[in-house]
């Protein structure tokens, strides 16, 4: 399947889980070949993060990611794009706000 294409390139956002600004990117030449999300953070604590794109994911799925309100404070409190990863152990983003599940292809 080929990846729809995306104008979204670059968003600077303040992560309140963080306490810090967030530089997010779409990486479209990834290594893997497959379109990744990446994030720097102007944090010691917190540096860089990366997650693969799913090929049918459009900019809209990015924004609605990118802008989810944050959780309730405490353990696992992770920015929304950290959750898939963090909180249920997935290496490619999924829209589990909608009540999506991880794919394992």
């Amino acid at each position: 399947m080929t990846a729809v294409p995306r104008r979204l390139k670059r968003i600077e956002v303040y992560c309140p889980e963080y306490e810090t600004t967030a530089t997010i990117r779409i990486n479209d030449a990834h290594s893997s070949g497959t379109d990744h999300l990446e994030v720097d953070y102007r944090s010691p604590e917190h540096s860089h993060f990366t997650i693969e794109i799913p090929d049918d994911w459009t900019d809209q799925d990015l924004l609605e990611l990118i802008f989810l309100p944050p959780r309730d404070p405490g353990k696992g409190n992770w920015p929304a794009w950290e959750i898939p990863a963090y909180d249920l152990v997935s290496s490619k983003l999924f829209r589990f706000w909608k009540g999506e599940k991880k794919s394992d292809k």
